[in-house]
């Protein structure tokens, strides 16, 4: 990690270019965020504030020390409350680190996977558990401010034990996952056959065909739920699957035909609007 930035400064680029940052912050003024997502992952532990955050179509109104797992191209916003100052830790994790330090008897990405499997983004331990956890937290905001010998280092052990033993509690409990959040279930099941089907024919009208419900009313309540319009969540979704595909070492026209374009002159026109890059830079 370098010096901590403004949150702000990372929404609006949407990049993250070291392993990890920490940014302990504390909004005294409500703030309203677009929805959005990241091309990495987010760990929030929350302290107060009344907020509540909306993720992939889902809402879930947060209490004191709950934990948010945003996955790497989850769409989400917190919708945050005027009465009480908005607190919370956020960890922005790249991809790459949780690769490079995951072994085959550790997946650092097993709290996020055991997130998708529960269905639920928010996990609920008691204030005493978290808070024994996430005192890492506090060891990386001192190490990161003294910058001590090793310090780089340090910080990503610490990081690695925050999140093994987050995983442990998941896997010993799976009750944690806060499993109490409100969404439109008919658009949270097209949300999760769009994300599964990113490779076949998506058009509006077989999507309304398939969930037996009008297409004008489904274009409606998905802007309503996410932020987004259907084509653009569906275009952005799979710009994401085509970028991982060529940073995996796919061919940028094999990637560009198994994330769902039929052509590559439209792939390269849709990566230069969303991304502002070429498909080669990836």
């Amino acid at each position: 990690m370098k010096e901590l930035l403004q949150e702000a400064e990372t929404i609006k680029t949407g990049y993250l270019l070291e392993d990890f940052r920490l940014f302990h912050l504390k909004d005294k003024k409500p703030i309203d965020y677009p929805y959005h997502y990241h091309d990495f992952y987010k760990l929030i532990w929350f302290q107060e504030g009344n907020v509540e955050y909306h993720i992939e179509g889902k809402a879930y109104q947060l209490k004191p020390y709950d934990i948010l797992l945003v996955g790497k191209g989850q769409i989400h916003k917190p919708f945050i409350g005027t009465d009480v100052p908005y607190e919370r830790y956020n960890f922005y994790i790249s991809e790459q680190f949780l690769k490079e330090y995951s072994s085959e008897d550790c997946d650092l990405k097993q709290c996020f996977a055991l997130a998708d499997r529960e269905g639920s983004c928010v996990i609920r331990l008691s204030p005493g558990d978290s808070s024994r956890i996430f005192e890492n937290s506090r060891l990386i905001e001192a190490a990161e401010e003294n910058k001590e010998y090793a310090y780089n280092t340090y910080e990503r052990l610490l990081l690695m034990k925050l999140l093994i033993e987050l995983a442990r509690c998941c896997m010993d409990n799976p009750d944690v996952f806060h499993k109490m959040a409100t969404y439109d279930h008919k658009t949270v099941e097209i949300l999760h056959y769009i994300n599964g089907h990113l490779k076949a024919p998506l058009s509006i009208d077989k999507l309304a065909e398939q969930f037996y419900i009008s297409k004008y009313h489904m274009m409606r309540k998905f802007k309503e739920e996410t932020g987004y319009s259907m084509h653009q969540y569906i275009l952005e979704k799979r710009i994401l699957l085509a970028k991982e595909m060529i940073q995996a070492g796919v061919p940028a026209t094999t990637a560009c035909l198994e994330s769902g374009f039929h052509d590559y002159s439209t792939f390269h026109r849709a990566c230069k609007k969303i991304l502002g890059k070429q498909p080669s830079a990836f």
